[in-house]
């Protein structure tokens, strides 16, 4: 009576283990993040285990040692394997390498100007990865020639990491874990290694094996990205796309720990930098914002005609780091903003359009940010976070 109760319970206990510790919502508790990497690592053994104890309960009532009835204890271990393998709605999500691209002239068939896309210039090349794509399809390898790119975008974080990765990195090694506090957390195989879609490391914050420099991404709209990048190419369907998948950004739907209810959804645009910054993007207009991300002086501003977001480094020189004010002088034309240290004036694309002869030309870097990002969600996975208001 006890040998076949502590077989059952013990297989039991294995899958229960191996299908849910995964879940999402783990990510809510203290070392919740730790138990689902574990998980991850542990599955195989897992498995074994859980089959080995089956195994010998079925050898003890196939010689007739026990009754045919304690086979209905396996019923509950089946169920948690086909959970796990089958049903788990971590098994809609899938690693794609090298999906098809077609022309944009061909993309009328599943895209609308309105659909929104992830955008990346690649290799000189650009790429569009519709959202309705990405979300069955949330990691991507492409490869161009020599080179190999990898996308990882976490749609319940409207997040997207793009980097420049070596020739050894496959998609056929890379499993998507989970996606705890809405961040996928992608597992790579060979090296036993795990990557965040959010912050594009791993999760002690080192550069993963393979990953050399980062790629900007853009989220846009099909139509701003097209008018922006007319040779761009498309990632069409393939595979089995899941039903009603969403083409445009989603909110948050796992538990993100410490997240005020309030705060959680705020939009925030995000500057990654040693102390990374954030401010509310409603805050975001045409007028100038000067911040400091750690040791780099930004300027932000929505572009007043195209009313697109953009951020320029504000060093002039390597001592002069300017700040920026809205151009109200109707007769300097060409000049969007005025610096208060050289009264230059500067159009919308971060060029010196006017004043002392010595600073006209000279051009901003721009800086990579990203915009539509969730408070909560960024907050969580960046701690250092740094909200600042104009």
């Amino acid at each position: 009576m006890l040998l076949p109760l502590i077989l059952i319970t013990s297989a039991i206990l294995s899958a229960g283990w191996m299908a849910y510790g995964i879940s999402p919502s783990l990510a809510q508790y203290s070392h919740g993040l730790q138990i689902i990497m574990l998980t991850r690592r542990l599955q195989w053994p897992l498995v074994t285990v859980s089959v080995l104890l089956c195994l010998v309960l079925l050898v003890l009532v196939i010689s007739g040692k026990k009754r045919a009835w304690w086979l209905i204890g396996l019923g509950p271990v089946l169920a948690l394997f086909a959970h796990r393998f089958a049903t788990n709605p971590q098994n809609q999500f899938s690693v794609i390498e090298n999906p098809p691209m077609v022309a944009p002239d061909s993309a009328g068939a599943f895209l609308r100007d309105d659909d929104w896309i992830v955008g990346v210039v690649f290799d000189d090349q650009p790429y569009a990865f519709p959202y309705a794509q990405l979300y069955s399809n949330p990691v991507v390898v492409n490869s161009s020639r020599e080179k190999r790119m990898l996308l990882m975008w976490s749609p319940f974080a409207n997040c997207a990491t793009a980097n420049l990765v070596d020739r050894d990195v496959h998609g056929r090694e890379l499993d998507i874990v989970s996606m705890p506090a809405n961040a996928v957390l992608v597992y790579n195989r060979r090296l036993g290694q795990f990557m965040n879609g959010v912050t594009g490391r791993t999760p002690d914050g080192s550069a993963p094996t393979g990953v050399r420099a980062p790629l900007a991404a853009q989220k846009a709209t099909w139509k701003d990205w097209l008018a922006a990048h007319p040779d761009t190419k498309v990632m069409s369907p393939t595979g089995r796309p899941i039903a009603g998948a969403p083409s445009g950004p989603v909110v948050p739907q796992h538990p993100t720990p410490g997240a005020d209810e309030t705060d959680a959804k705020k939009l925030i645009v995000f500057i990654p930098a040693t102390q990374p910054v954030a401010v509310f993007e409603e805050e975001v207009k045409a007028a100038p914002i000067n911040v400091s991300a750690g040791g780099l002086p930004v300027l932000i501003f929505r572009d007043p005609h195209s009313h697109q977001l953009r951020a320029f480094d504000r060093h002039v020189e390597e001592d002069l780091m300017p700040r920026f004010e809205l151009n109200t002088d109707r007769r300097r034309k060409d000049a969007t903003f005025i610096d208060v240290d050289t009264n230059t004036g500067w159009s919308a694309t971060g060029v010196a359009v006017d004043g002392d002869k010595s600073m006209r030309g000279r051009k901003l870097r721009p800086v990579e940010v990203q915009e539509d990002l969730y408070l909560g969600v960024m907050k969580y996975w960046y701690p250092e976070l740094k909200l600042v208001h104009p």
